[in-house]
């Protein structure tokens, strides 16, 4: 990858075709990933057809895809949970042997032997705090928070935290039954093998780049600890330039897409990053294990940014609107807003905007003041101002590592085509950009409770929308209109919207704009 020329024709002149496996076929998985690099007028080849949820895509036949259509120069963006098991809630549920997913791994060797790039992102496994078996084996239904409980004083045996000899597992207090605390160590046991040998390939050359993350986790989560032992194995081998260990998930492939292109380009862009609430940096998110400002530059780092330390250098400013103490636990939806809170967030950002502008600086927000959805606040002074969305971007989505991960991957998009090495289509930049703040504003942080909330009374549901779906569909469309309008006064377009359930459940929903 030598010799590039900053030319708007540069991608492709040096690589055939971009293949991409997501983790998922959920709307934040699969198409933030295609949106984003259409909107780059990246090449993507992507199979027909996934799984559903629990369902596993056809592992094989995406096998036999991509050995008959990959060729040298092309590349290939995947997650190990599709490859290996059809997707992010199989690799959870199922009972694949290691043998099994040895031999699928393989499939990476044959790849690469046709010089193929390779770029993948492989996942540590959560173990969610309740009792619900929506993503996970039937058991968790009665014993998820039991088994989570149980595994961090097991984690914490495993550490040394306590002299093995003096607390051994069988020791515990747990009313878990035995057979299933067999088969929780046997499917941790499977995938610390699974990363590990990712880790192995990558030095061996397989993998060109490996993204780790941690989903749904803590600091005293035997998720962590494995993540530990993980980063041993990378120190050992001398990896650290080539693999990344960091909170996360959903955001993986766009994180990953924003490395392989500062590679290919071979680009190391520098990010400023500004804290709302400086003083409170040092706290850990919900969901991860590690304090706010190291998550952030591991997520700078994994990227194939610089973490800089004076804004006047920095390529990219990342604006991180976090949360101030307590906040820290508090859901979107139950979040206050005010006049005067608007005012004062607006006041903030005209001043980065300002700064942003006339330096000719990209400009990313992660707004993770609170957990799954936006600041309304934030959002209302956003949309009331004037913004070259080309040279900013915003997420506000899950977790933390979720949106900060999407903001360093577009913001990578945003600063190669300011350099003029892809080009930036702005009619699908901007459409992309009005889909995530219809979906982060509108859905997740107000709509989506209130669908709840009427569900109940009119079929009786909550979570799912399988028992009236048609109904579901029509509701989220009406309660988003306001906010769609809201949206197309700003970006002075008159989109139209149709919405679907990616997973046939609230949390999540899909969003089309078109004109």
């Amino acid at each position: 990858m030598k010799n590039k020329t900053n030319e708007k024709v540069g991608v492709f002149s040096y690589m055939e075709k971009l293949f991409f496996l997501p983790v998922d076929e959920r709307f934040c998985t699969k198409d933030y990933f295609i949106m984003l690099s259409t909107s780059a007028s990246l090449k993507i080849m992507t199979p027909d057809k996934f799984g559903m949820k629990k369902i596993p895509a056809d592992v094989d036949e995406i096998h036999r895809w991509l050995l008959s259509n990959t060729q040298s120069r092309d590349v290939l963006i995947a997650s190990a949970e599709m490859l290996i098991h059809g997707g992010l809630i199989p690799s959870r549920i199922d009972l694949l042997t290691e043998k099994t997913i040895e031999k699928r791994l393989s499939t990476l060797k044959q790849i690469k032997e046709k010089g193929v790039i390779v770029y993948l992102s492989v996942t540590v496994t959560r173990i969610p705090n309740y009792n619900s078996a929506d993503e996970e084996p039937e058991y968790w239904e009665y014993y998820g928070k039991d088994i989570s409980e149980w595994s961090k004083k097991y984690s914490a045996i495993i550490s040394k935290t306590y002299e093995e000899e003096d607390i051994q597992k069988e020791n515990l207090p747990t009313n878990i039954p035995k057979w299933i605390i067999e088969d929780f160590l046997n499917r941790r046991k499977r995938n610390f093998k699974t990363v590990q040998k990712c880790i192995e390939l990558t030095k061996a050359g397989v993998i060109d780049y490996l993204s780790i993350t941690l989903d749904d986790n803590a600091p005293d989560s035997l998720s962590f600890h494995e993540a530990q032992e993980h980063q041993k194995l990378v120190d050992k081998l001398e990896l650290n330039d080539r693999v990344s260990i960091r909170n996360g998930a959903d955001e993986a492939m766009i994180t990953t897409l924003g490395r392989f292109l500062c590679d290919y380009f071979e680009r190391k862009p520098k990010f400023y990053t500004i804290y709302r609430f400086p003083e409170s940096k040092r706290l850990i998110p919900p969901y991860e294990s590690s304090a706010l400002e190291d998550s952030v530059n591991n997520h700078i780092r994994a990227v194939g940014g610089i973490v800089s330390e004076h804004i006047e250098q920095s390529d990219i400013i990342l604006f991180v609107n976090n949360f101030n103490g307590s906040e820290k636990t508090l859901e979107s939806p139950y979040q206050n807003v005010n006049e005067s809170e608007i005012q004062t967030i607006k006041n903030e950002l005209e001043k980065i905007l300002d700064y942003a502008k006339t330096h000719n600086k990209i400009l990313s927000i992660a707004d993770i003041r609170y957990a799954n959805g936006s600041d309304i606040c934030l959002m209302k002074a956003l949309l009331s101002m004037q913004i070259d969305w080309t040279k900013v971007n915003y997420y506000g989505w899950n977790t933390a590592g979720n949106s900060i991960g999407t903001c360093t991957g577009h913001s990578i998009i945003q600063y190669l085509a300011q350099n003029n090495f892809i080009t930036l289509e702005r009619d699908e930049i901007e459409r992309y950009q009005a889909t995530l703040i219809l979906e982060h504003y509108g859905y997740q942080a107000i709509v989506r409770q209130k669908l709840r909330e009427a569900g109940k009374d009119k079929c009786n549901i909550l979570w799912t929308t399988i028992p009236c779906e048609d109904w579901a569909i029509s509701y989220a469309k009406a309660n988003l209109h306001d906010y769609l309008q809201e949206i197309n006064t700003h970006f002075r377009r008159n989109w139209k919207l149709e919405a679907y359930f990616p997973w046939h459940r609230t949390f999540e929903i899909g969003i089309v704009l078109s004109e």
